[in-house]
């Protein structure tokens, strides 16, 4: 999926820096809501380049973790000519008080453990996903995937080899079909939670099936086409197909795209790491991370404010 804001807007910023170069450079009078909101809007478009293409839509600022600096929610979508509808990314800016200085990144409190809140989220829910590894992991890698997605395809060897590599490692699969670009995704989610809630055992191999044929699943033949897979693999046609128009297995995909949204997934494959973010399944981060987390099971937590 492309992603709307370039990857620069994640990067990160220095907390203490940040905080005496906003004391340093604002004056006492602040700039209005609606001057900053205007005023980021249309810098963050000159400077992108962002033309009649995309909306850019500026919130109200906020409080920040430094007093000294707004923080301001920015909605930007972008939707080519021809495109039924549009892509929507989300960030946020920190803007000085006299709405003059913008910086770019993301405020961390290096007192508290970035990635708990994901770790935490998606540990509540494993336990209903389909996984290869063992039960109860000190590491686990959690993958937000779509069926359509061709870099989801193309990720797939790689997590196969961190499989074999890391077999202490669980590796949990999460659907997270991206909708608005990818017509029949939604049908090949339902029909990989089918055949995992018909199977477990057998959801591997719906999922290597339905990778596999990728290319030749349209819009037009997905639900014949994921049903003749499911038969392949071992499953009952009639008991798929009925698992896929129940409204519990929508509902079902649908809680695992909202758990991803709220855990800022925007682009798949995304994989977490015992909660610890890697877009786009590169083998060298992916390597970095799990054996990084593998040499911390066992070890006291870094030192956080609670």
């Amino acid at each position: 999926m492309r992603r709307v804001f370039p990857a620069a807007l994640a990067a990160c910023i220095l907390l203490a820096g940040a905080a005496l170069w906003a004391r340093q450079q604002s004056p006492a009078t602040p700039a209005s809501a609606t001057e900053i909101e205007h005023r980021v809007e249309s810098y963050l478009r000159h400077y992108y380049a962002w033309g009649p293409a995309f909306t850019v839509k500026a919130d109200a600022p906020e409080p920040s973790l430094i007093p000294d600096l707004y923080k301001v929610p920015v909605v930007v979508s972008y939707q080519p000519k021809g495109a039924p509808t549009p892509e929507t990314d989300r960030a946020v800016v920190f803007v000085s008080h006299n709405g003059r200085y913008l910086i770019r990144g993301a405020l961390s409190d290096m007192l508290t453990d970035p990635f708990e809140v994901a770790r935490n989220a998606l540990a509540a829910v494993l336990p209903g996903h389909p996984y290869i590894g063992p039960a109860k992991a000190c590491v686990n890698v959690v993958e937000f995937s779509d069926y359509e997605c061709p870099h989801c395809r193309a990720a797939q060897p790689v997590m196969k080899q961190l499989e074999k590599q890391y077999p202490q490692v669980r590796f949990t699969f999460i659907n997270f079909p991206l909708t608005e670009i990818h017509p029949w995704a939604m049908n090949g989610a339902l029909a990989a939670r089918c055949a995992f809630q018909q199977n477990p055992a057998d959801f591997l191999k719906m999922r290597d099936e339905i990778f596999a044929n990728q290319d030749k699943i349209t819009p037009d033949n997905a639900y014949n086409m994921l049903t003749t897979l499911a038969t392949q693999a071992g499953l009952n046609a009639s008991t798929l197909q009925a698992c896929m128009a129940s409204p519990a297995t929508r509902k079902r995909v649908n809680a695992d795209i909202a758990l991803g949204e709220k855990l800022g997934v925007n682009a798949t494959p995304t994989m977490f790491v015992n909660g610890r973010p890697a877009v786009g399944g590169n083998p060298v981060m992916l390597n970095q991370f799990i054996s990084y987390e593998l040499a911390q099971c066992g070890k006291a937590k870094p030192e956080t404010n609670k």
